[in-house]
């Protein structure tokens, strides 16, 4: 994702312990990765509810889709009867 190897993110994790702090840097760690967690939830849950809502329209369509050709047949069945009764 970020495309850091082995010795660039050796080298981040050596700045942070220098500049956090050999104590904070657990809890620092903790807290980002408790952050992240959530933030992967609320996405989780927001593309659940955007998908599920674009099925939702995909099916209100066929639904429309489906009166119109029984709208049609409906029409062809009555135009039908008529030329067969005159």
């Amino acid at each position: 994702m970020f495309d850091i190897g082995f010795f660039e993110l050796l080298v981040i994790m050596a700045i942070a312990v220098v500049v956090i702090g050999p104590q904070n840097l657990p809890r620092l760690a903790k807290s980002i990765g408790k952050g992240w967690g959530e933030f992967q939830s609320t996405f989780n849950d927001l593309k659940k509810d955007v998908m599920d809502e674009a099925e939702g329209l995909r099916q209100s369509t066929d639904i429309d889709k489906l009166e119109q050709d029984i709208g049609a047949a409906t029409k062809v069945d009555v135009d039908v009867n008529l030329s067969m009764n005159d």
